[in-house]
């Protein structure tokens, strides 16, 4: 008789699934214009792709299946739903100033936003059969690229700085952050992961002041605090990078 799997050990693919699930509104809030919302579910999901994984990790519930699922509703949360939302800010930027809805422009809405989840898939598939063991992440994890999406629908919806605004929400912008992150997402740079293997503070001191200080601007400072988190992120990473390469001074 087969022995019956513990009910504890699916608790971190109930999680995964909560995180699709809330994946899916979030595309769904984005296609009826709800943008802030929208960004809302995917930092909910944000939370949630971190609470399957310490989950795994402190019911030692690791499977293959668990694994795989977890992409799946990566893709979905925080592939397609910043998609919509790209997708969203870009029709409504070239409507806003008057742009020409030609073919072209909406051609270039519906390319540009279509890179997010084609490039999040990829990133995804490689890290599924990637033999790379580091506490680091090689390329930029979904979950960020998401970050900076969810930032700009808080932003549209509840701005406050003109000049911030134009700049952050210009259709060119926005392409240009999702070239970056597209090439980031599958580029072989490192970038640091908050993946905590123990919870000693001086093995994670920086990643405990970089949450600190994350949280701290975005309740300061919203979807501007959340969009410049994303940047501290990035710039970061290449900090990190350029002082692996070079050593310390």
């Amino acid at each position: 008789m087969k022995e019956r799997r513990p009910i504890r050990l699916s608790i971190p693919n109930a999680i995964t699934l909560a995180n699709l699930a809330v994946g899916y509104f979030a595309v769904m809030a984005a296609w009826n214009g709800q943008i802030s919302t929208a960004a809302i579910y995917i930092l909910v999901c944000a939370v949630l792709d971190f609470l399957d994984g310490f989950a795994a990790r402190l019911l030692k519930a690791y499977s293959e299946l668990g694994k795989q699922l977890d992409s799946l509703a990566d893709l979905v949360s925080f592939g397609v739903a910043p998609a919509a939302i790209a997708a969203v800010l870009l029709r409504n930027a070239t409507i806003s100033r008057g742009w020409d809805d030609s073919g072209a422009v909406l051609l270039t809405i519906i390319a540009g936003s279509a890179m997010i989840p084609l490039f999040s898939a990829l990133r995804l598939a490689r890290f599924n059969i990637s033999t790379y063991d580091d506490t680091n992440f090689r390329g930029l994890p979904v979950p960020a690229d998401a970050v900076a999406f969810a930032a700009m629908g808080l932003i549209a919806m509840d701005g406050g700085c003109q000049v911030l605004d134009a700049l952050i929400l210009h259709p060119v912008f926005v392409l240009c952050v999702i070239f970056l992150n597209s090439w980031l997402m599958v580029s072989p740079v490192s970038m640091f992961s908050f993946k905590l293997k123990s919870y000693r503070p001086a093995a994670n001191r920086w990643r405990y002041v970089f949450a600190a200080g994350a949280i701290a601007l975005v309740v300061i400072l919203k979807g501007y605090g959340l969009f410049l988190s994303y940047l501290m992120y990035i710039l970061a990473s290449l900090g990190m990078n350029l002082r692996n390469k070079y050593g310390r001074t």
